[in-house]
């Protein structure tokens, strides 16, 4: 698990600026800006409105989101607009700094905390909702990154994970072997089954065009 985080740290820290700007499909760099406008923008921005439909459904003024793998904060602002109070996890400084920086432009820095934080080393943190976008395909060890996730989540899980049909997949993986880190595509029921011992059950399941968006609640005999 440690290699795998220092691997996303690796791989996620050499393009923040380019990552940010994928949802606007722009970018400085030629090779993340090129995938940015092909393939990043249309999934970032159609991902992150099935994530803002479901917290909104679900109801989260007022509540405790815990936002793990933020990024540069676009879903943790959205939760926040939504009335939640935010804290957002990413091992990578540069994004939480953009973060940080996004979520003052948005007017909703005081409801969204920011932290350079290693996410698979939760220890005192507890949430109503908790939000994994585009995380869960660089671990190995699903249950140990769901674990403690459910473990500290109340009411409602969201997992969101790319994928896209094979060729995709396919540039992916090679973009990957060239960074040096691993992609692990899973079922979803892999998912639930790592979370029924927690008492989650899978709610919603979105299918995009290069991604999955599941939601999981817990049920209501559970208490946390």
């Amino acid at each position: 698990m440690r290699e795998q985080v220092r691997a996303a740290e690796r791989y996620f820290g050499s393009f923040v600026d380019d990552y940010h700007e994928a949802f606007r499909g722009g970018g400085r760099g030629l090779l993340q800006g090129t995938i940015n406008r092909l393939f990043r923008r249309k999934t970032f921005q159609r991902r992150t409105e099935i994530v803002k439909d479901l917290l909104a459904r679900h109801g989260v003024a007022g509540k405790r989101v815990l936002d793990l793998g933020c990024g540069s904060g676009e879903v943790s602002i959205v939760a926040a607009r939504l009335g939640a109070r935010v804290t957002g996890l990413d091992i990578v400084e540069g994004m939480v700094q953009v973060a940080r920086r996004e979520a003052a432009a948005a007017g909703v820095a005081d409801r969204t905390d920011f932290q350079v934080r290693d996410i698979t080393r939760l220890s005192a943190e507890t949430a109503d909702v908790t939000l994994l976008v585009g995380v869960v395909e660089y671990y190995a060890d699903l249950a140990a990154l769901l674990g403690p996730v459910a473990s500290a989540t109340r009411e409602l899980i969201i997992i969101a994970d790319t994928r896209g049909p094979w060729w995709r997949r396919t540039l992916r993986r090679a973009l990957a072997r060239a960074k040096h880190f691993y992609l692990y595509y899973r079922d979803p029921q892999d998912l639930a089954g790592v979370l029924a011992p927690f008492g989650f059950v899978p709610a919603d399941r979105i299918i995009g065009h290069s991604f999955t968006v599941m939601a999981f609640r817990a049920q209501a005999s559970v208490t946390r």
